[in-house]
């Protein structure tokens, strides 16, 4: 098999593992992921959006996020998020919620220039390959993170100093 056959089954299998071992809210024991997926995930998206930009324009709604960082070029999320709300400001530190590729290594240069307390970070394709699912569980393990929500399609990552550090996933 080449690589990218190798890869397509990767995600079979992992999508599959993720299923029988994902929750829903209900095996959710804090009350700031709890409130955030049954009020902002949980709520209906835009099927003219990917399951990843739902994500995001969800998050931004739910959190009321301004300031955006787009560290995966891409001018058609951008454009997305331009459809939906007024005012975001793009590229202005520190970020409200930065949005990127797990490949982009985003836990290498996220020092208090680009985030804050309350800074969120999507990461796209964690499942892409075994390279890409090491790279998603190196972030988790960094001191700085203290909440990971695992969504299959993406990871999202919290940096609130007063929470206790947590890992869930949660089929959406």
């Amino acid at each position: 098999m080449n690589n990218s056959e190798i890869d397509k089954v990767f995600r079979f299998l992992s999508r599959i593992k993720f299923l029988l071992s994902a929750t829903n809210q209900h095996g959710v024991h804090s009350p700031f992921v709890y409130d955030f997926v049954t009020k902002g995930l949980y709520r209906k998206g835009n099927k003219a959006f990917t399951v990843t930009e739902n994500v995001l324009i969800k998050s931004i709604s739910y959190f009321s996020f301004k300031k955006i960082g787009i560290l995966k070029a891409s001018n058609h999320t951008k454009a997305q998020l331009d459809s939906v709300f007024e005012n975001l400001q793009y590229n202005s530190l520190p970020y409200d919620i930065i949005y990127t590729n797990v490949k982009n290594k985003p836990f290498k240069n996220m020092d208090t220039t680009y985030i804050h307390n309350g800074t969120m970070l999507i990461i796209t394709e964690i499942y892409e390959s075994k390279e890409t699912l090491e790279l998603w569980k190196e972030i988790q393990k960094l001191k700085e993170v203290r909440v990971t929500i695992d969504l299959y399609h993406c990871g999202l990552v919290f940096f609130r100093r007063e929470q206790v550090k947590e890992h869930f996933k949660i089929r959406i």
